[in-house]
């Protein structure tokens, strides 16, 4: 599933593979304990994601990645997953965070209609630049 959706988007696997299949990029990420998921509408698989409940940068919920099958997109999936994802953490924790590639703007425009706030810009070990994010977590009131 992830990698015919890694194929349906050749900007997001540019970016997260790399010169890695899909196989080698999910064991790159099992020493974090993340959860990767797919998600379905009416039995059929529609998206993927992945998150932490712990990452070792801060102690804190990330995520990682949602991504959607074109002919689901723009029906509201990922902004579902998003809020699932956040509902199942908010329990322990006060916020989960994102990081995106600083020239992603798509990325950060929709993460910050998911809730998401930029909180500040970091470089990688490569120097690459990535904008991140913060999603409170407890329910709004009423």
């Amino acid at each position: 599933m992830l990698e015919k959706l890694a194929e349906a988007h050749p900007v997001w696997k540019e970016e997260e593979f790399g010169e890695k299949d899909a196989e080698s990029y999910i064991i790159s990420y099992s020493m974090y304990n993340g959860s990767w998921l797919v998600w379905e509408k009416d039995g059929q698989p529609v998206a993927v994601s992945y998150h932490l409940e712990w990452a070792p940068s801060n102690g804190k919920p990330w995520l990682g990645t949602v991504l959607v099958d074109p002919a689901e997109e723009k029906k509201g999936h990922a902004r579902i997953i998003i809020e699932r994802i956040s509902k199942s953490l908010r329990d322990k924790h006060k916020a989960m965070f994102a990081a995106v590639p600083i020239d992603r703007s798509e990325w950060i425009l929709f993460l910050s209609q998911c809730g998401f706030e930029q909180l500040k810009t970091e470089n990688d070990e490569k120097g690459k630049s990535f904008l991140i994010l913060v999603k409170p977590l407890a329910e709004a009131a009423v």
